[in-house]
């Protein structure tokens, strides 16, 4: 019976345009691991380890089986703070299938060490190396997944949660490897590790602290759709689709997310592009965090495929109706659209405002640069992000092109950038 279900899921998966694009992602990064190994980037494969959690992200995707939810309750007991419970499932084969789709990564990576065994481009250690280093970041990226799925988060805020902490983790560690004495250098692997499951717990606890204060169920109702219905001025001021009064994906833990990640573009701003500056683009590189981590999924995926299949069919049964209602109607082209737009202003503007601001200087000239980079993988991302939602292709294939187009287009300008610089020196 176990193998029946498999053999199922297998040949559904199969179809999936989202496996197809992991496993293509996951040999592409490795294939392409030579040139992502440079020492403006400290001198490890950065690139590599994020372009593969991105494949390890895209491979899972939304599956239709439910899943069993853990929660935190309260016991008015004296001397009992509380308990965990698991909720009971209709179908509890969601994280099973989940585990199975793991598969297309996995596949990719070896496809790709296959194809460096045959052309000669490494030895038996390093095929080794770049095996070991996969399956630890497809884990990584897994394991995140679940933790923030089974907490109850929404489908685009567990996918947020996971790039979020892998890009954040794989950025700490390149940034501390150009400090680090030549002898711990052996412990790079090992701190990648610890420094990925402190950022997710850090995450993760956010999102308790977030609803812990006025909710009895810590992980329970992150969505709070009627609440950010009756208030959408005051709860969501950045996006101009507040008035619509159905939002997608705007929980208190996301909304507390963007204000954190606006903090840091400006202390950013004030610290790499005014003070000092540097050869390798660190705002730009922090900025795709944010846009890609935040913004994509939730542009993307929006309240997960039910969802937005009603969306569709409401809009249809409005075929006839006036303009504004049409506005009105929850869709998933002007959702999208209006969440990467903010997004890309939230990131672009200061940047922006440097480049003005510090005109003569070497400041406006690293401005421009990263409004440049941000601009045209923002672009690129928009357009292939609202075409497939045009095509009213699956939730999860938009999210799978959409971070895919914006991972290969941060790499692509990273690699002109430096033939750029490599070309005036």
């Amino acid at each position: 019976m176990f193998f029946t279900v498999i053999k199922i899921w297998l040949k559904h998966d199969w179809q999936r345009p989202a496996s197809w694009v992991s496993l293509c992602l996951a040999g592409y990064a490795v294939m392409t691991i030579p040139k992502m190994t440079m020492p403006g980037v400290w001198g490890l494969p950065l690139f590599f380890w994020g372009i593969l959690a991105s494949a390890a992200a895209i491979g899972m995707g939304e599956v239709s089986a439910t899943l069993p939810l853990w929660s935190f309750r309260s016991h008015a007991r004296k001397w009992a703070f509380g308990s965990f419970t698991r909720s009971v499932s209709a179908l509890p084969h969601g994280l099973s299938w989940y585990v199975v789709r793991l598969l297309w990564p996995t596949i990719g990576c070896v496809s790709g060490l296959i194809v460096k065994a045959i052309v000669g481009q490494n030895d038996q250690v390093q095929q080794a190396t770049l095996l070991l280093e996969g399956i630890v970041i497809i884990v990584l990226t897994a394991g995140t997944f679940f933790t923030f799925l089974v907490s109850g988060f929404p489908i685009a805020d567990a996918y947020s949660g996971v790039l979020l902490t892998g890009w954040s983790a794989i950025a700490i560690v390149g940034w501390s490897f150009s400090c680090m004495p030549p002898w711990l250098i052996w412990a790079v692997p090992f701190i990648l590790v610890m420094v990925w499951l402190g950022a997710g717990l850090v995450l993760l606890l956010l999102g308790a602290e977030v609803f812990s204060s006025s909710y009895p169920d810590i992980f329970g109702s992150i969505l709070l759709r009627n609440e950010a219905a009756a208030r959408p001025s005051k709860e969501n001021g950045f996006s101009s689709i507040a008035f619509l009064g159905i939002l997608p994906v705007q929980s208190p833990w996301r909304r507390t997310l963007r204000i954190i990640a606006i903090v840091s573009l400006l202390v950013a701003m004030v610290g790499w592009l005014l003070l000092t500056s540097s050869d390798v683009p660190r705002y730009e590189i922090l900025a795709s965090i944010v846009f890609g981590a935040i913004a994509i999924p939730s542009a993307s995926l929006l309240d997960g495929h039910k969802v937005v299949s009603e969306w569709d069919c409401l809009l249809s049964c409005r075929r006839r109706a006036r303009w504004l209602e049409r506005l009105t109607t929850p869709n998933r082209i002007f959702q999208a659209g209006i969440v990467l737009v903010s997004y890309g202003a939230i990131v672009s503007w200061p940047p922006l405002v440097v480049s003005l601001a510090a005109v003569g200087s070497s400041g406006a000239g690293s401005g421009l640069q990263a409004v440049g980079f941000l601009t045209v993988i923002g672009a690129i991302t928009l357009i292939a992000c609202l075409f497939l939602q045009r095509a009213k292709a699956r939730t999860e294939t938009v999210f799978a092109f959409s971070l895919a187009v914006f991972v290969m287009g941060v790499w692509g300008t990273f690699l002109l950038q430096q033939s750029f610089y490599d070309t005036l020196s």
